[in-house]
């Protein structure tokens, strides 16, 4: 990878104001100077994540997530530094190569991203590797592969555009690769090729079409290869082989084709389940279509749609293993604030969108997605087709569970409307299911205070002891920003007088850039490797001392005199205890009595 002067790191961090690049994650809600939501890194009911826009920081106050644009970066997209630099370098549009510095080497991280840049750069050899393979099998009269791909009405111009391919295994991919001047560790990190117990190379997506997976900077981070040999059909082999998650793979962060939809203005994302589906749609003009790399949708995921639409519409198979898996991902879209609906399709004799499409083409599948249906409408339809309402019991087990679905909707007028909608559909007074759902709400709310209070006393065990506090005091002085004040810290505090060792690394860290660096016109975070170190610091650029620096000077200055006089009152008292003799007990009391005036006038 390339390496990066320091002026890149106060560039991003300038050119990226920390609540706007959060806003694309977290909903967040102003309160006073800072900014509030539910924290992404723990499950929480109550806030108690805060974004300063003053102070370019975040802190969670119940897990004790902090830092600064880049830490957030780097947490909520489990990527290392240098990589959260250059997706924030470029978000804002910045040139990095402007910042590159040719003779840099970092020897704490050097070989991580030398074989991490190796894997990116196999996987886009690989990909053009099986593009090419399949371009040249079309331009024969007839193959297998090439009946498949016009079974699947897969032109040319989609080919080329989503990078598909054809893992032949003609050329030896292994061989092609080490040719190519790549290791064996490189090659087997990417997961492409597997090393069989013999330690024969094989291509993992041998005789599979390819698709060829990208991140949201249009990079190949993986394949997906599937079979389409008669031996699927009769199940002797699976029908969808993926790579294995690495360093720059995961698939639970991942949406196919996200790289695509995200360029245009969309007002909403489809989402369905293969990559037949997302290509097809796309295709027929559907530019706003991806498909979940397995049928779970993740949080992860959820943060990643949240970040370009907060309207979502589920197109997963109609089978009864689609709908399952739609109705795991649901609450998880929800509970990020994103407006959810499900694509129904209005014949049965399809189970896919891709199937429909090519049976019924774009405009039928068009007025499908304009009549998706609400979440809680998809819920009911489920617990309706699962039973018999003509049953008795079964109908009271169908309002019973339609009551609990109800009792979720935090908004009144929207559960009373379906309150309405649902008693006239199925012929009964709305007024039992409208006490079931009250009943269902009162045992939510007490749920919700448990929960809270649970909350609550978790984060009051948080509370930083008094000592600590009044250490941590003397860093925020450090950081203020003030020359004068952070000379006479500098004059007066020793590393030996802080007593917490969290505190004290913090401190000697500071000292120790002042020696290089102007510490009022960097930013401190950035220089900050330790994970525990950032939280620490964090911590302590959140307490508010504007204002009130000379008062708190004078106060730290006075404790530590005092702490010191204390000690050595206590030092005298235990020496004169001992057998001492005259002239010393002498001199000893004069410099006890010297300690309680000094002490006195200190109060």
């Amino acid at each position: 990878m390339a390496y990066y002067s320091g002026d890149l790191i106060e560039e991003v961090i300038s050119q990226n104001d920390i609540v706007e690049v959060i806003s694309e994650y977290v909903v967040l809600k102003k309160s006073g100077r800072n900014y509030m939501g539910l924290c992404p890194f723990h499950r929480e009911k109550t806030p108690s994540f805060c974004v300063s826009m003053d102070k370019q920081i975040f802190k969670c106050f119940g897990c004790s997530e902090g830092g600064n644009v880049i830490s957030f970066i780097m947490k909520i997209e489990n990527i290392d530094f240098w990589d959260a630099v250059e997706m924030l370098a470029e978000r804002a549009n910045i040139d990095t190569s402007r910042f590159e510095v040719k003779d840099y080497y970092n020897k704490s991280n050097s070989k991580n991203n030398d074989l991490k840049d190796a894997v990116f750069n196999i996987n886009k050899e690989v990909a053009k590797f099986y593009h090419n393979n399949l371009i040249e099998l079309l331009k024969e009269k007839t193959n297998p592969v090439k009946d498949y791909i016009i079974k699947r009405k897969l032109d040319i111009k989609t080919i080329n555009k989503f990078g598909i391919g054809y893992a032949t295994g003609k050329i030896p991919l292994y061989d092609y690769l080490i040719k190519l001047n790549y290791t064996k560790e490189e090659i087997l990190a990417s997961g492409i090729i597997v090393e069989n117990s013999n330690g024969k190379m094989y291509d993992r997506f041998y005789s599979r079409i390819i698709f060829p997976i990208f991140d949201i900077r249009d990079r190949v981070i993986a394949f997906g290869g599937r079979a389409f040999s008669q031996k699927v059909l009769d199940k002797t082999i699976p029908k969808y082989v993926n790579s294995p998650e690495n360093d720059i793979y995961h698939k639970g962060k991942t949406l196919y084709l996200m790289n695509f939809a995200k360029r245009e203005k969309i007002d909403n994302i489809i989402i369905v389940e293969g990559y037949m589906d997302a290509i097809a749609l796309q295709k027929f003009g559907f530019t706003n279509a991806v498909a979940s790399l397995g049928t779970a949708l993740t949080e992860n995921q959820a943060r990643l749609i949240k970040k370009y639409t907060d309207k979502v519409i589920i197109g997963y198979d109609q089978d009864g293993a689609g709908q399952a898996a739609t109705m795991r991902g649901l609450d998880i879209l929800v509970n990020h604030g994103l407006n959810v609906k499900v694509l129904k399709l209005d014949h049965d004799d399809v189970k896919d969108p891709d199937e429909y499409l090519n049976k019924y083409g774009a405009e039928r599948l068009k007025k499908c997605i304009e009549n998706a249906i609400s979440l809680v409408e998809f819920k009911v339809s489920i617990l309706e087709k699962d039973l018999d309402l003509e049953n008795f019991d079964s109908k009271v087990k169908f309002l019973t569970g339609v009551s609990n679905i109800l009792s979720k909707i935090d908004n009144n007028i929207e559960r009373d409307m379906y309150i309405d909608k649902i008693s006239k559909k199925y012929g009964m007074s709305p007024g039992p299911i409208l006490k079931e759902v009250e009943r269902g709400i009162s045992k939510k709310s007490n749920n919700d205070i448990i929960i809270d209070m649970q909350s609550l006393n978790k984060k009051m065990q948080l509370v930083t002891n008094v000592r600590k506090r009044q250490e941590q005091y003397i860093v925020a002085l450090l950081l203020s920003k003030k020359p004068s004040i952070q000379q006479e810290i500098v004059k007066n505090i020793k590393s030996s007088d802080i007593d917490n060792e969290d505190v004290k690394k913090i401190f000697d860290f500071i000292l120790s850039l002042m020696d290089n660096y102007d510490i009022n016109k960097i930013d401190i975070l950035s220089k900050i490797q330790d994970e525990d170190m950032v939280k620490e610091i964090t911590d302590i650029m959140y307490i508010d001392i504007s204002g009130y620096e000379e008062k708190l000077l004078q106060d730290v200055l006075k404790n530590k005199r005092k702490e010191k006089l204390y000690a050595r009152r206590d030092e005298i008292l235990k020496r004169l205890d001992q057998n001492i003799s005259k002239d010393e007990s002498e001199i000893i009391k004069y410099e006890l009595n010297q300690i309680v005036i000094e002490l006195a006038k200190l109060k």
